[in-house]
């Protein structure tokens, strides 16, 4: 096992704190959530190369084919149209944050630049490869989210009925109707049942994830960031770390194209050749008198070794010199890292300065 797995992991989990428990692909509206105990991990920043795709996220169209941890289709329990609604329109994506940890809470500065203060217990909520700016509550080993931002985000509409405290819901001619407090809901006027009704807290109307996410036709998964190091491989990677677990939804559409895990490795290895041959250069302009040839052959093996370790939601976790995410439907690059107080994502974007910090601080730290 090369040396570097060790530096992967130690930028992955900054803080020095494991990545732990199980990871749960969510396929039964009423199955258990039951997150591991609070484990503090390290996480992510914000920077992008293009790959040859086009600028627009948004007229980008994709499918979930060549996933390392496979991404499933919607299940066919969700709700059908009886006019077949037009082909899912590929949403744009921003996994970008920052979160500090401070006092025992994190302080997350979302992809809309909103900051936010959470307790221990914050479970970071994405979907559709954006990190949303909400609440995520987990309530009798149920995760739950605000009314809108679920419902809203996945492409429904809602109506509120206040005399009857009623929600409604409307996607592609279908409708959920639920009851604030009541275990009966209906799908197109069909009653069924959930074991967690929708409740109110701290003023806003709360949905169960699964049960909302899953009707509306997305795919739902549990990903608490555990690393089997005899693959060396992530088996749940986890877009936010730092944290507990986080809950990941996702709209597929079959007609979508998305690049292989190879093309996610020649693409990150390819940025990366190009940022270190810069870095050369500049750190041996600035040191004359200094011999980096060692370290920079062990920097060199690892972009040559450059490989795929997992996936997230649309996004490659891949290994090289660092760790990186790749958006298998737009080929953005995005670069992972921590440092003692903080975690991030951010987009790679070739000339960035903050691009030659992954090098330094990665390997000329001391």
């Amino acid at each position: 096992m090369k040396k570097f797995r060790t530096v992967a992991l130690v930028l992955a989990a900054v803080l020095m704190l494991p990545l732990s428990a199980k990871s749960a692909e969510v396929n039964d509206p009423n199955a258990t959530d039951e997150p591991p105990a609070v484990t503090d991990t390290a996480t992510p920043d914000d920077s992008a190369v293009q790959t040859g795709q086009g600028d627009s996220q948004a007229e980008e169209t994709p499918a979930p084919a060549g996933d390392i941890t496979a991404q499933a289709l919607p299940d066919n329990t969700s709700v059908q149209s009886d006019t077949a609604p037009g082909p899912l329109k590929l949403p744009n994506a921003n996994p970008a944050y920052t979160i500090e940890l401070a006092n025992g809470a994190f302080n997350v500065t979302y992809p809309n630049h909103e900051t936010a203060a959470h307790d221990k217990k914050y479970i970071p909520l994405i979907i559709n490869g954006t990190l949303i700016d909400s609440e995520v509550l987990l309530i009798n080993d149920r995760t739950m989210a605000p009314l809108r931002v679920l419902t809203e985000a996945l492409g429904g509409t809602v109506d509120w009925d206040d005399a009857t405290r009623t929600v409604t819901i409307h996607k592609d001619g279908n409708t959920i109707q639920m009851t604030i407090g009541d275990t009966t809901v209906k799908i197109n006027g069909v009653e069924t049942t959930i074991d967690v009704p929708p409740d109110i807290y701290n003023d806003l109307t709360y949905l169960p994830i699964r049960f909302v996410a899953q009707t509306l036709g997305a795919v739902v998964s549990y990903n608490t960031g555990e690393y089997d190091s005899s693959t060396m491989t992530y088996k749940s990677y986890m877009l936010v770390q730092g944290v507990t677990a986080n809950a990941t939804i996702d709209q597929y559409d079959p007609s979508w194209p998305a690049d292989s895990p190879q093309q996610a490795q020649f693409a990150v290895m390819a940025a990366s050749k190009q940022l270190f041959d810069e870095f050369v250069q500049q750190n041996d302009a600035n040191n004359p008198d200094k011999d980096f040839t060692s370290k920079y052959n062990f920097i060199q093996y690892n972009i040559d070794h450059t490989r795929v370790v997992g996936s997230v939601s649309r996004y490659y976790a891949v290994e090289s010199f660092c760790l990186f995410l790749y958006d298998k439907y737009t080929g953005y690059i995005y670069t992972v890292g921590s440092d003692s107080t903080s975690n991030w994502v951010r987009r790679y974007a070739q000339g960035d300065p903050q691009n030659m910090k992954l090098i330094t601080d990665t390997y000329f730290f001391n």
